[in-house]
């Protein structure tokens, strides 16, 4: 048998893709890979922690509580679930927006000047820039 030419290549609209569930906190547009939510929940389900972390904003209750972080600002209306390996946590933001599906090759690499890998990438879009929120 013998293989066309057409067959050993890969259409382009046939590479690796990643469905992103993107958000907004502090002024600025986020994604985070969708394999690594789990929920989107309202910040009225959460309450404060006395004595707490600067970047924790509170706890969801349940059996285990759910602590939920805020390092990308403290204002928000929506708590992301997340789930990393063993940890799972809320992600405070201001707004969930939806999905998107962006090409793996999309994905620039994280800015500098980073204290904490909070940002693991950039896409470049029609609608400005997004950041790829690193989910541990």
């Amino acid at each position: 048998m013998t293989m066309t030419r057409s067959a050993s290549r890969r259409p382009q609209d046939e590479r690796a893709m990643t469905t992103m569930v993107c958000f907004s906190a502090a002024g600025a547009e986020y994604c985070i890979p969708v394999d690594a939510t789990r929920a989107v929940r309202l910040v009225t389900e959460m309450i404060s922690l006395p004595g707490a972390r600067p970047d924790v904003a509170g706890l969801i209750p349940g059996d285990p509580p759910l602590t939920v972080i805020s390092p990308l600002g403290r204002g928000g209306s929506q708590i992301l679930v997340v789930e990393t390996g063993e940890k799972l946590f809320g992600l405070l933001v201001d707004t969930v927006t939806g999905l998107r599906h962006v090409h793996d090759a999309d994905i620039r690499p994280a800015p500098g000047g980073q204290d904490r890998g909070l940002i693991s990438g950039t896409i470049e879009s029609d609608d400005g820039l997004l950041l790829v929120a690193s989910p541990g």
